[in-house]
């Protein structure tokens, strides 16, 4: 019988601890607050907030040795902004063929031909989305840092 209680016990521990995990994870984000977005940035590397040249925010940051660029887009003086764009160019522009075998191989980052931000990742927060979405975002970003690197020096 005591068996049985702890058992009991030590699983209603557990429900619990896997509720409030879901709960924290179903805290919808319904625009990109900067403080939150420059935290979760500060987890995948070093992130300072800025503002962008219409004074929005903007979070300048590096991955894998990567420089990129943050920039908020849809703001309402400078605030409540709809979606983020991650970004990171480099000084030799990329080619339209150079752009399209990047946008044929990759899925998530997207490779633009010309001079500046070559490639970019849009994350709109349309309906909301999860603390958890975000981080998810920033793994991708991430995970594709070395790529970029590699691409861009011929590798």
């Amino acid at each position: 019988m005591r068996a049985t209680l702890s058992i009991f016990i030590a699983g209603l521990a557990l429900a619990c601890l896997a509720s409030k995990a879901r709960a924290e994870d179903a805290e919808i984000l319904q625009t990109p607050d900067p403080a939150t977005v420059l935290d979760i940035a500060k987890g995948f590397g070093s992130a300072r907030m800025g503002k962008d040249d219409n004074g929005d925010p903007m979070i300048s940051g590096r991955v894998e040795g990567v420089k990129y660029v943050i920039y908020f887009y849809g703001c309402e003086d400078h605030e409540n902004c709809k979606s983020l764009q991650f970004s990171t160019g480099y000084t030799d522009p990329l080619t339209a063929d150079q752009a399209n075998a990047w946008n044929a191989k990759y899925r998530w980052v997207k490779a633009y031909s010309g001079d500046g931000s070559n490639f970019k990742m849009d994350v709109s927060f349309a309906g909301g989305i999860t603390r958890a979405n975000l981080e998810e975002q920033f793994s991708n970003w991430n995970a594709m840092a070395g790529n970029i690197k590699d691409f861009v020096n011929g590798k």
